[in-house]
């Protein structure tokens, strides 16, 4: 069975984006999000935080060596994303562009975009020096970083509260397939 890495994105001090309609941040509301993905196979599946400290480089590099001695197969960031427009929306997921990366990607974007019913921004490909390429290069293991609605956007978030099972169940589908 394979080895999934749930990495939250951000961490405790510098928690990301916050969403419009509770306050929420990408670390805490993605934090709940880890936890119910973790439930689908605690056995192949754990969840791994970015440590305060020493700058995002070396966060980045700490929490994907940790998840590196751990063995996974894959690991999957989760995030979600922000805007100035309110009426930003759909669902995009980040990878390295390597062939692992790619599938890993194209599985979990058609899952989360199935299960929150959202536009389909498709998979963008980030390099090593792009904003939040680091995540996605720093391990062994094929990564991805989602970004499956808009904090920014009111319905998306709604939506997202309401199929928040569903979208565990898809990142967690994803990933194993």
């Amino acid at each position: 069975m394979k080895r999934i890495a749930i990495v939250i994105g951000h961490n405790a001090g510098a928690q990301g984006a916050v969403r419009c309609t509770d306050g929420r941040t990408e670390y805490d509301w993605n934090s709940d999000l880890a936890k119910m993905i973790e439930a689908h196979d605690s056995a192949h599946i754990k969840v791994f935080r970015r440590k305060p400290g020493g700058g995002y480089s070396t966060e980045i590099d700490r929490v994907y060596a940790e998840v590196d001695a751990w063995g996974a197969d894959v690991s999957v960031e989760l995030h979600f994303n922000g805007s100035t427009n309110p009426a930003a929306n759909g669902c995009l997921m980040l990878s390295s562009g390597t062939s692992g990366s790619r599938a890993l990607a194209a599985s979990v974007q058609k899952a989360c975009v199935a299960a929150l019913g959202n536009k389909d921004r498709g998979v963008r490909f980030v390099g090593k020096g792009d904003r939040g390429g680091r995540s996605l290069w720093a391990g062994r293991a094929p990564a991805i970083l989602t970004e499956p609605y808009f904090g920014s956007n009111k319905a998306e978030c709604e939506a997202a509260d309401a199929r928040k099972a569903a979208l565990a169940k898809a990142i967690y589908d994803g990933a194993r397939a």
